[in-house]
């Protein structure tokens, strides 16, 4: 068959970890962007007002990291219910395969 494909579930369950371990670094630093985002002296004395200039921008790099990390837990997800169906349709075709089997003429029983 030149169209046919193999996969092996325990590597996309591996794919799932990794993002799973992307997403918790998205979330440690949508975590650090807040404490800097309401912390004046984050900065220093000297530039404590860059913290009042660049809390939209913190307040928007935050909704895009929350986004990134919401994404990341979605595709992880499905990447393991992909895992989950190729190892339930590999059953179910290997166990169709041994009953055809056990219905052949002459088959051992």
């Amino acid at each position: 068959m030149a169209d046919s494909y193999t996969v092996d579930p325990q590597q996309l369950r591996t794919h799932a970890d990794n993002l799973e371990t992307l997403k918790q670094r998205f979330a440690a630093v949508k975590a650090a962007s807040a404490h800097i985002a309401q912390d004046d002296q984050a900065y220093g004395l000297l530039c404590g007002w860059i913290s009042g200039v660049l809390e939209g921008r913190h307040s928007r790099q935050d909704e895009l990291v929350a986004y990134v990390e919401e994404n990341l837990g979605m595709v992880a997800q499905n990447l393991r219910d992909s895992a989950d169906e190729y190892n339930a349709t590999d059953t179910t075709a290997a166990d169709t395969m041994t009953q055809i089997q056990q219905e052949l003429p002459g088959a051992q029983r």
